[in-house]
């Protein structure tokens, strides 16, 4: 077989259909790709607007968390004021009475201490479970 034998335009539509497949192979490839690239943009998409909102919720709850330990501290700090008020008044009351110099039993120091401590947690109600009167 020569050139001259060999028929050019078999071979050009062959290497024209080879063409034609490799370039259809391409687009398959390409739009399969774009099709999981979009999913994959969904999917960060939701992930981001979940983050989001997590991140928003974080925040408006360390807000409250602060809102109520700031209101803690004020009312502890009202507290203590009107106690050192109190303070004042009681030790211009007792100044001159001589029984107010003498100390106060430990354990009744120790019991004064302990109902303190629980009106200041909180722990004292206002129900005691026993019938008025």
């Amino acid at each position: 077989m020569t050139l001259s034998r060999i028929k050019w335009d078999a071979v050009a539509i062959a290497v024209l259909l080879l063409l034609v497949m490799a370039l259809c192979v391409t687009v398959k490839l390409q739009s399969s790709s774009k099709a999981l690239l979009t999913l994959q943009n969904e999917q960060l998409k939701q992930e981001k607007t979940s983050a989001e909102a997590i991140t928003t919720n974080v925040l408006r709850a360390t807000a409250l968390f602060n809102d109520i330990a700031q209101a803690t501290h004020d009312d502890n700090q009202a507290s203590n004021s009107e106690s050192e008020g109190r303070v004042v008044i009681i030790r211009q009351a007792i100044k001159g009475d001589p029984c107010a110099a003498q100390p106060v039993p430990a354990a009744a120091v120790d019991q004064l201490r302990a109902n303190r401590n629980k009106v200041r947690s909180g722990a004292t109600g206002t129900d005691t479970g026993k019938p008025a009167g």
